[in-house]
């Protein structure tokens, strides 16, 4: 794994923004946990790492004002498509924004901020979680509180064979509705506590044969334990409130997939 790697890996699976939204189209669990944090709070809420605003327009319709940051261009212009079909008024309380979650920076600041679905999962080093930490707090009033999820999977899931195809699945492209192959190979280093998923899109024929050229998307996650997590919190000038291993809001479990965490700014 290479450090080119590790940076493609946060870019390009978000370079088709159609085709994120309808693979994920069926996770629904993180929104309705965060909608219900946000109502916690008044005031506005700052989701990092919107992308197609998966999060975002739920947020609006709840009647918060939300501001929207992300880097990538396609994950941002089909969110300013959505909201472009929502009332005057829900776009009246929404700002989209594109930068760098290591280093942004608003002037108005805000009650509650939620990055959700792994993103700083995406923050390969603790030097640049930590920067995002940093500027969370800064775009926080005092008191107010961030939260976000990490993932990890199980043993067997990492130790899969890195020369072998998994998970083949075969669909129509949303909207080109071009049918292709899915597979994926999973590569773990366990000394920097990286996963990298490499993800092959191969169009095939209705017969499931190879029919043009097989397009690779990278994926990397830096897996983290919650300890961790915990203490570069702390470094940042957060306190946690809460940690949970399911949006169930099932109780704290180090050894759980699934972890989210509910922190204050100090």
């Amino acid at each position: 794994m290479t450090h080119d790697d590790e940076v493609a890996g946060a870019v390009e699976p978000f370079e088709d923004a159609a085709l994120y939204d309808w693979e994920y189209r069926r996770r629904r669990d993180d929104v309705a946990f965060y909608r219900t944090l946000a109502a916690e709070r008044s005031g506005p809420v700052l989701d990092l790492g919107c992308g197609t605003g998966r999060l975002l327009i739920p947020l609006l319709r709840d009647g918060h004002v939300v501001i929207g940051i992300d880097q990538s261009r396609p994950m941002l212009a089909r969110a300013a498509q959505r909201l472009h079909r929502t009332s005057a008024a829900t776009r009246a309380r929404a700002l989209l924004l594109r930068a760098d979650l290591r280093r942004f920076a608003l002037r108005r600041r805000a009650t509650f901020a939620v990055a959700a679905f792994h993103t700083v999962q995406h923050l390969i080093t603790d030097g640049d979680l930590l920067r995002f930490l940093r500027a969370a707090r800064a775009a926080l009033v005092p008191g107010g509180w961030l939260a976000f999820d990490v993932f990890a999977p199980d043993a067997r899931f990492l130790q899969r064979s890195s020369k072998r195809r998994w998970d083949r699945t075969v669909f129509r492209h949303p909207v080109t509705r071009v049918r292709y192959g899915y597979t994926m190979t999973p590569q773990f280093d366990p000394a920097r506590r990286t996963l990298l998923m490499r993800i092959y899109y191969q169009p095939v024929d209705g017969r499931g044969r190879a029919d043009g050229r097989e397009r690779t998307v990278r994926l990397c996650h830096r897996l983290r334990s919650p300890s961790e997590v915990e203490t570069l919190l702390k470094r940042a000038g957060f306190s946690l409130i809460a940690r949970w291993s399911g949006f169930d809001g099932r109780p704290a479990d180090d050894e759980s997939e699934q972890q989210i965490f509910l922190a204050r700014r100090v």
